[in-house]
C-alpha cells in the first residue's frame, strides 16, 4: 500500500536536506537511512532526492573560474581580519598565505 505523495514543498525541502547531508560527506547509506527514519520514504525514493540534491550542487558550484576565485579570496579576507581582531595571527598568516596561492603570486 502506497503513501501519500509528497508536495511539491517537501519535496523541495528533503532534496535541499539531502544535498545539506552530502555536503557534509553522508554516504548513500546514511541517507537512506535518514530518509526512511525521517520522512518513511523507499530506497528508491530516497534515490531520487539524491539525485536531484546532486543537481542542486552541481547547479551551486557551476561558476565560472574567476567569480569564483573572488568568492574565495573575498572570504579569506574576512576570515583575516577576524583573526587579528582576535589576536590569532597564526591564522591570520595562513589566510594571507593561502590568498597568495590562489592568486598565484608565488611559484
Amino acid at each position: 500500500m502506497a503513501g501519500r505523495k509528497s508536495t511539491a514543498a517537501e519535496k523541495d525541502y528533503r532534496t535541499n536536506r539531502v544535498a545539506r547531508l552530502l555536503s557534509n560527506g553522508a554516504v548513500r547509506s546514511e541517507v537512506l537511512q535518514y530518509a526512511a527514519a525521517e520522512w518513511g520514504v523507499s530506497v528508491r525514493t530516497a534515490d531520487t532526492y539524491i539525485a536531484a540534491a546532486r543537481e542542486v550542487l552541481k547547479a551551486d558550484w557551476d561558476i565560472d573560474r574567476r567569480t569564483f576565485t573572488a568568492e574565495l579570496l573575498s572570504q579569506l579576507a574576512s576570515l583575516q581580519k577576524e583573526a587579528r581582531k582576535s589576536n590569532q595571527p597564526h591564522v591570520a598568516l595562513g589566510c594571507i598565505n593561502t590568498a597568495a596561492k590562489i592568486a598565484q603570486l608565488f611559484s
